[in-house]
Parts: C-alpha cells; sequence; structure tokens
C-alpha cells in the first residue's frame, strides 16, 4: 500500500510540476515593459514622456540635410515616415527605444541611415523638461507591413520595468508612396 501511495504522489508532483510550468509566464513577460496604450494625433503620457504621433507617411526615397550637404536615401522596402510631438514632465532624457512593430509580430528599429537628418528624432537628441520636440521617426519596412504597425517608445532602447508608450494604427494602409519625400519641408510643416 505505502508502495502505492508513493507512485501515486511522486505522478501527482510530476502532474503539479508540469502545469506550474505551462502557467508560468516567461521572464521576459513578468519583466518587460509597462504599456501606456495611446491612438494617433492624441497624447499619450507615461511616467515622464508624453508623445504624440501623426499619421505616418511613405516614401520610396527621401531627401534630407546632414552635416551641412543635401543626401538622398533609397530602399529595397519603403520608408515609413511618422512626424511626432515629444516632451518630458520631469527630467532630461532621451527617446532610445523607437521601434515599428507590425501586425505578425516582426520589429524594425527606427533607421541608422537617416542618424545625422537634422528633422528625425534620433537617440542623440535630448528631450529637456517642458519643451515640445517636433521631429520624424524614419523606419525602413517591407511594403508589406505598414499598415495596422504600433509605434513603441521609450526611454530605454530595451524596456524593462519601465515605461513604453504603444500607438496601435489603423490596418488600413497609409496612402501610396510617394517617389521621394523631402524630410526637411516636412519638418517644416510640423
Amino acid at each position: 500500500m505505502s508502495r502505492l501511495t508513493s507512485v501515486a504522489a511522486i505522478v501527482a508532483g510530476f502532474v503539479a510540476l508540469a502545469a506550474m510550468r505551462a502557467t508560468t509566464p516567461h521572464f521576459i513577460d513578468i519583466t518587460g515593459p509597462i504599456g501606456f496604450r495611446g491612438v494617433p494625433d492624441k497624447p499619450v503620457r507615461t511616467d515622464n514622456l508624453v508623445v504624440t504621433a501623426g499619421q505616418p507617411r511613405l516614401a520610396r526615397a527621401i531627401r534630407f540635410r546632414a552635416a551641412g550637404k543635401v543626401v538622398t536615401r533609397d530602399t529595397g522596402g519603403v520608408w515609413l515616415i511618422v512626424p511626432v510631438a515629444s516632451q518630458v514632465d520631469h527630467k532630461t532624457t532621451a527617446v532610445y527605444g523607437r521601434t515599428w512593430l507590425t501586425q505578425d509580430g516582426r520589429r524594425y528599429a527606427a533607421s541608422e541611415r537617416v542618424e545625422g537628418a537634422d528633422a528625425v528624432l534620433t537617440s542623440t537628441k535630448t528631450i529637456q523638461p517642458g519643451l515640445v520636440r517636433h521631429d520624424l521617426l524614419v523606419f525602413e519596412v517591407h511594403p508589406d507591413v505598414t499598415a495596422g504597425g504600433t509605434l513603441l517608445l521609450s526611454e530605454q532602447r530595451f524596456p524593462q520595468l519601465t515605461a513604453e508608450a504603444r500607438i496601435p494604427f489603423p490596418k488600413t494602409p497609409p496612402a501610396a508612396p510617394v517617389a521621394m519625400l523631402d524630410l526637411d519641408d516636412l519638418h517644416a510643416k510640423l
């Protein structure tokens, strides 16, 4: 009888462990970003960062001024350009986490091919408390992933247990890509 009880206790233990393993969240889910959801064209407030994302635009090629020169970039996909107004409440910061999350889970980081552009919000540009910055976020993406994406913005490149603004865009795709978009002209209109 005690042998049967011992086997039953071991089997029950294995079942309990398997159930705990199957239902326990992954570490990244526990320590991931704290999401603050918003909508396009409305301010999203996190613990320090306040950001308003405008309507995205698409282009096959972009032109911008960097280090006193006019630079032109093309791509094998499309350029996704999102105008943003950002400010902070409490402390000076930069927006290190700049990601376009697609409907199917792909993540596109802001393009480093435009890092020197005056009009682009890069990780080297700081945001001061009480002052609003108007900039552009530029992503180089596959043409099929422009509709229904989510803009993710945070003060850390890989946020863990910190705030992240999440701005989902409609599932209808933005207007067709233009052949050439001048980032400085677009920035001047913000």
